[in-house]
């Protein structure tokens, strides 16, 4: 009887030793996620910051984005290089973003911010213009939300123009 008592007892202790285990893991997995979720928001910030300070420190850049009336041709292969890999690397950055969101690693609050600059890069034509000619290289699920995305702002747009 002495026995059974034992390994009744060893058995109570093992139950909670995996109960208490089931748990540390549970929390580990908790806390581990939430670093990913940091994680991914200060890497946004900082590709965005260095993105953006692509266009104060280059006078030529910032010319480039705001003077949407003037062909892209009147600018050298250069500029419009320099042009170019500006838009595809926030593109690329919000493309991340936007696969971060899908899988649930960027919070949708951020999200929300990062889909509001989305949308006033959209309201440059001349970036929709380079958006038409490059998205086959971003993934299917972005494409379709920036179409959207594109979707909306033109037929903003349109009904702009009607009332003018």
């Amino acid at each position: 009887m002495q026995l059974e008592n034992i390994a009744l007892v060893a058995d109570i202790v093992q139950a909670v030793a995996v109960v208490a285990t089931l748990i540390f893991v549970g929390l580990q997995v908790r806390y581990s996620t939430r670093i990913a979720r940091m994680t991914a928001a200060q890497n946004s910030a900082q590709l965005l910051a260095q993105n953006l300070g692509r266009v104060t420190d280059s006078p030529d850049l910032a010319e480039l984005l705001t003077d949407t009336q003037r062909p892209l041709e009147d600018f050298s292969a250069a500029q419009r290089l320099r042009l170019s890999n500006f838009v595809a690397t926030g593109f690329r950055h919000l493309e991340v973003l936007h696969a971060h969101r899908r899988y649930d690693i960027f919070e949708e609050e951020l999200w929300q911010g990062a889909a509001g600059r989305l949308r006033r890069m959209l309201d440059n034509p001349r970036i929709r213009d380079w958006w038409e000619d490059n998205k086959d290289v971003y993934a299917a699920s972005f494409r379709d939300h920036v179409a959207k995305e594109i979707e909306v702002i033109c037929a903003a747009e349109a009904i702009e123009q009607s009332q003018s």
